[in-house]
């Protein structure tokens, strides 16, 4: 088998591309515009304006093992990852205070309840 049809096999990206099939403005051949320029919900959740907007804020914890930490927060808020949860975790710990997630304030509540509930120390503060 030559490399190259190989390469093509494992990558269909390799090889010539031809530029004159692949629109640079975003619209498809017909001119109508198939890639919309959308908001990221990250920033329309954090725009101006917003007036419901709190933080969980989780303090250092010098009675529990940093691996639990890591794991009430992973029981707690299972989308996020163990790297999420480790850089909050340390953010408290080298801080004092990491801000676990930003959410409406019943939301935040509850996740402060459910810390708490797994002997954390935390609480919600407003304004973020």
């Amino acid at each position: 088998m030559r490399r190259k049809d190989r390469c093509q096999r494992i990558s269909p990206m390799y090889g010539d591309v031809n530029s004159s099939e692949i629109p640079l403005d975003g619209a498809d051949s017909a001119g109508t515009d198939t890639n919309p320029v959308t908001t990221p919900a990250e920033i329309r959740e954090t725009s101006p304006g917003k007036q419901d907007r709190w933080a969980v804020v989780l303090f250092d914890d010098t009675h529990h093992s940093m691996d639990y930490v890591i794991w009430a927060l992973l029981k707690t808020l299972p989308e996020l990852s163990v790297a999420d949860a480790s850089l909050i975790m340390l953010e408290a710990h080298n801080t004092g205070k990491g801000v676990v997630t930003l959410c409406g304030r019943q939301q935040a509540v509850g996740y402060r309840d459910a810390l708490r509930v797994l002997q954390l120390g935390c609480d919600v503060e407003p304004g973020w």
